[in-house]
């Protein structure tokens, strides 16, 4: 199985610029000997939590040994977009077999003509922390009128912005409220202060280390709790639960109910089941060789994209939502959320209807089964019914 060498830059790996650059430059040519494999291109996103699993199953060859199970013989392609939205449009351009999406490309994808099936978790749970810079006159959310927001726009980021807005203040239109909200340039810009700029909607590991160098201070973070730089009705400091959060509807989880979806294209999956197939039950094994490593591993194996130091990855490790779970299986709730925040207008265009969204999952739904079945039917199907947070 070819290798991720990160040892070469960025630019060796993404074409700068332009439509016709929407994938990755390939790091891996077939030798004659594979010509008559099954070629795979999987776009994939090391910046996010989906990177471990993307390396437990490169180290172990897992996607390789599940499709040999499978009388198939899989050439698999990782292309790797620090970029996620670039993922949408290269699986739209049909030059893309499989996606690694968080839900607003994903939410997108579904309002398209021949949208891509989500068929699995490769992450999620991430807290999206609302931060300022130290001495901030900035305390709490009222404190955002009139001030200026660097995020990145359109993004999963920005639909934590507006979600939060929306259950403070009762609307999420940012020019009623006389918050601009300006979008990043570089990624590194949301890990420091900067002239013009009173607060910045981040993601996780990369915020905690703004937070190490002492670039910013944490305020409020997508599962409602305040940060040491808040002070409001609800007291002053760290670990208080905002109370306008319940009014956001994916209350009590987040405001966000952060996931990254495997996905794929309607016609790759149509004509080669046994490859998606094949790419569950080696995600799932990822998923279990992960779940059985400390934070430290885990860091050790997949960290080298994700702009923080380890101070500041322990925690993020410890909150990736397949971490908690022990399994990237999707459910209905999962797939209730793609309904819900699509109502979210700031962000998207269209909203998706449940039927719409059952409709496109639905041929899935039997790989992800036979999947589950040949992995021992784990875990037990109560594990997909229990009350959760999540």
């Amino acid at each position: 199985m070819m290798s991720l060498d990160l040892s070469r830059s960025r630019r060796d790996l993404l074409r700068a610029g332009g439509c016709a650059a929407l994938l990755a430059t390939p790091l891996f040519r077939a030798s004659p000997a594979l010509a008559q494999a099954l070629k795979m291109e999987l776009g994939i996103g090391l910046t996010n939590d989906g990177a471990p699993i993307v390396f437990a199953m490169q180290k172990e060859k897992l996607l390789e040994q599940a499709a040999q199970e499978l009388g198939l013989t899989l050439d698999p392609e990782y292309l790797d977009f620090p970029v996620l939205l670039r993922m949408l449009q290269g699986l739209a351009a049909g030059q893309l077999d499989i996606g690694m999406l968080g839900s607003t490309p994903t939410i997108r994808s579904l309002a398209l003509p021949n949208p891509s099936v989500p068929f699995g978790l490769a992450g999620g749970g991430i807290k999206f922390p609302l931060q300022v810079p130290p001495g901030s006159p900035i305390k709490n959310l009222q404190g955002l009128k009139g001030k200026t927001v660097l995020t990145i726009v359109g993004s999963d980021l920005h639909l934590v912005l507006v979600l939060m807005l929306k259950a403070e203040f009762g609307t999420d239109d940012v020019k009623a409220l006389g918050i601009t909200v300006k979008n990043i340039q570089a990624f590194t810009e949301l890990t420091r202060a900067q002239p013009g700029i009173d607060a910045v909607l981040s993601v996780e590991p990369a915020a905690q280390g703004a937070v190490t160098s002492k670039e910013l201070v944490t305020l409020l973070r997508n599962d409602g709790t305040t940060g040491p730089a808040y002070d409001g009705p609800e007291g002053k400091g760290e670990g208080h639960v905002i109370a306008s959060f319940a009014k956001t509807p994916f209350a009590p989880e987040a405001y966000y109910p952060h996931r990254i979806w495997w996905v794929a294209r309607q016609e790759f999956l149509k004509k080669d089941p046994k490859a998606i197939i094949a790419l569950m039950i080696a995600s799932e094994q990822a998923i279990r060789k992960v779940k059985q490593m400390t934070p430290d591993q885990v860091i050790d194996l997949a960290s080298k994209e994700w702009f923080s130091d380890r101070q500041a990855q322990r925690p993020y490790v410890e909150n990736i939502l397949y971490r908690r779970r022990g399994f990237g299986w999707i459910t209905e709730g999962d797939a209730r959320t793609l309904v819900g925040l699509s109502k979210v207008k700031p962000i998207y265009q269209t909203e998706l209807g449940p039927e719409l969204v059952k409709t496109v999952m639905t041929p899935a739904a039997p790989l992800a089964r036979e999947a589950w079945e040949k992995l021992g039917k784990d875990p037990d199907p109560e594990a997909f019914t229990e009350k959760a947070s999540d």
